[in-house]
């Protein structure tokens, strides 16, 4: 979700930017970069790695949830670009959807509102033992649709999401956002693409060449409810 069909990866940046600021300790892109696709028992075991244990862990996300707060009652939360004409696309040809991330169900619903309803599955942090990059959320979504692991596809942006896929032994693409794809995962991945864009049609080529068909990406692309960010 964060990072592939909703841009808060960014708003994320910022906002815990400016919280190690109010807390008197640097956070560069890099270290940022070490948080994303993880759920929060991982960042807050990080975040003790980094600044050590007298760093006041619970005081810190305190902050970043009350500033993440006023900055999506302010902007809101954008799609990322292409993700409603995927999403379109992959239930226009029937195929069912599953949802698999580390965030919670609030956030969830917040910032997919009514996209939620494409989703015949939903699996989020709270429904798993352990997160990404642990394979348990891709597992549980592919057995919430009924459907073998290996028969299915994970698109995911980050580097611990493709790697719980990998485990869960899931064909992978991979569409990178503030964090890129290293070299081990890439050559593992069925292709890393520049955007959902890509992806689509690169899909939908690949779906009409098993059918014989013209390959239109618009074709099996239908009406997803549309929510303004």
């Amino acid at each position: 979700m964060d990072g592939l069909l909703v841009d808060s990866e960014r708003l994320e940046r910022r906002v815990w930017r400016a919280a190690a600021h109010d807390h008197g300790v640097e956070l560069s892109d890099a270290r940022f970069a070490s948080f994303v696709g993880h759920p929060a028992d991982e960042c807050e075991r990080l975040l003790v790695g980094y600044y050590g244990p007298a760093f006041d862990v619970p005081a810190f996300l305190a902050t970043c949830h009350r500033r993440m707060r006023a900055l999506v009652d302010a902007e809101g939360v954008p799609l990322r670009p292409g993700a409603r004409e995927w999403l379109g696309f992959v239930a226009g040809l029937g195929i069912p959807l599953g949802l698999a991330t580390s965030s919670g169900p609030a956030l969830v619903r917040e910032r997919l509102g009514d996209l939620v309803s494409a989703f015949a599955a939903v699996v989020t942090r709270a429904d798993v033992a352990r997160g990404k990059p642990h394979p348990d959320l891709y597992l549980e979504a592919a057995a919430r649709l009924g459907v073998a692991p290996e028969a299915g596809l994970a698109v995911e942006d980050s580097p611990a999401g493709a790697r719980a896929a990998l485990a869960a032994g899931m064909p992978v693409v991979v569409i990178p956002d503030l964090v890129p794809t290293p070299p081990d995962v890439a050559a593992r991945v069925a292709g890393v693409f520049d955007s959902l864009d890509a992806v689509r049609e690169a899909a939908a080529r690949a779906w009409a060449a098993s059918r014989g068909a013209p390959a239109d990406a618009s074709v099996a692309t239908r009406s997803i409810g549309r929510r303004e960010a």
